[in-house]
């Protein structure tokens, strides 16, 4: 790897567009005139004069400035742009840049080809903090640039799931080479580079195939929202940069879910925030293999469960976690433990009536949930499906 100022060329792309990073940054050198969309509290919107667009790790230190509103987030990133112009013989009114969490070291990037066209997406991801489904509940109310903080809505927070309160408060995926467990950001940020030119309409186009692309990643990882019983489709914090680049000669008009360009675009932030999830908080397919990681979603007052619905003491309570922990991997009681959710979910949207969950699950829980030593999460399950079917 090459260096570049303090930053080190981690990918080129074909068109000479250089990803740099150093401990708090990766940045994109644009080689050639590009045109896009970023989301960002400086140089922000559609913009056809951008040199370079970065994705930065805020400290916890400006975090916490930040929040007591010692700082303004758009004054510090005024002035990182200022030291990146420095750095790299840039003009620091043209540069944007996201903002996360997420250390640059855990960046996934996927490219996809397809004869003329090229796509490249660099993202880093957390969502154990901040996770949502949209349409969840608001945290706030903005009017005129004043916040209002009081609206009756209590923000969330998934970095405590049913398993981790079953297992006694503990993460149980295995500790980093370090000895300590993976932090908890909750911001996706993407940067998505195409290698063709498209207008400002087309680049529209292209984000909200990316944006969906996101939901699928998030999809297809069952991953909770912190505020609902949905599954989520982002966090409250996430950022996104697309450009195109307006000196090619391939014009390209749609990039929506039919076009090749969509899907290339759609690919690459799946696999680019599916290995950014990975490596930044371990939540892979394997990890969301358990049917304690798929309840989570169903939050569930655990010591109600215990105290009043069950009557355990704290040895029997004892006991009753180790059960349910010696059984949350099996394949099979995975399965069922997600038809179960599937119904509750299509109960929630009003598109199967209760009496019909009712009947097919317990169909399930009769023919299915049969097996002695799967008994006690038996016993959960139902309590989740009584509380949200209204019984309890």
């Amino acid at each position: 790897m090459t260096k570049d100022g303090d930053f080190e060329l981690i990918f080129e792309t074909c068109d000479g567009d250089k990803v740099l990073r150093d401990e708090s940054n990766v940045l994109v050198r644009f080689a050639q005139k590009r045109n896009g969309i970023v989301t960002s509290w400086i140089n922000a919107g559609y913009r056809e004069d951008l040199e370079a667009v970065f994705n930065h790790q805020l400290s916890q230190d400006t975090l916490d400035e930040e929040e007591s509103e010692e700082i303004e987030i758009s004054d510090y990133l005024k002035g990182l742009s200022h030291e990146m112009a420095s750095s790299l013989d840039l003009d620091e009114n043209r540069i944007s840049g996201l903002v996360t969490s997420a250390k640059m070291t855990n960046v996934g990037i996927s490219t996809e080809r397809f004869r003329k066209l090229e796509v490249t997406a660099i993202s880093t991801a957390g969502t154990n903090v901040n996770a949502g489904s949209a349409g969840d509940p608001a945290s706030y109310y903005e009017e005129n640039g004043h916040f209002d903080l009081d609206i009756n809505q209590s923000a969330g927070d998934c970095s405590e799931s049913l398993d981790d309160e079953v297992a006694g408060g503990e993460d149980n995926r295995t500790v980093n080479d370090d000895g300590v467990f993976p932090e908890k950001p909750g911001t996706i940020n993407s940067i998505i580079l195409i290698n063709a030119c498209l207008d400002e309409s087309s680049i529209l186009l292209a984000e909200m195939t990316a944006v969906e692309a996101k939901t699928v990643a998030l999809r297809d990882l069952m991953i909770p929202s912190c505020y609902s019983n949905e599954v989520a489709t982002g966090t409250g914090t996430d950022g996104i940069a697309i450009f195109s680049n307006m000196e090619s000669e391939n014009h390209v008009e749609i990039a929506g879910k039919h076009s090749k360009l969509g899907e290339m675009i759609a690919k690459t932030v799946i696999d680019s925030i599916k290995t950014a999830l990975e490596k930044q908080i371990w939540l892979t397919p394997s990890y969301q293999s358990n049917a304690l990681v798929r309840l989570e979603r169903y939050r569930t007052d655990l010591d109600a469960f215990y105290n009043d619905y069950l009557g355990l003491d704290e040895c029997q309570k004892q006991e009753f976690i180790k059960s349910l922990i010696e059984v949350d991997k099996n394949p099979e009681l995975i399965g069922y433990v997600s038809l179960v959710l599937s119904i509750l979910d299509q109960f929630r949207s009003g598109l199967i009536s209760k009496n019909a969950a009712s009947v097919v699950i317990g169909s399930l829980f009769d023919n299915q949930f049969n097996k002695e030593q799967w008994h006690n999460m038996r016993m959960l399950v139902e309590y989740i499906v009584k509380i949200n079917l209204g019984d309890i």
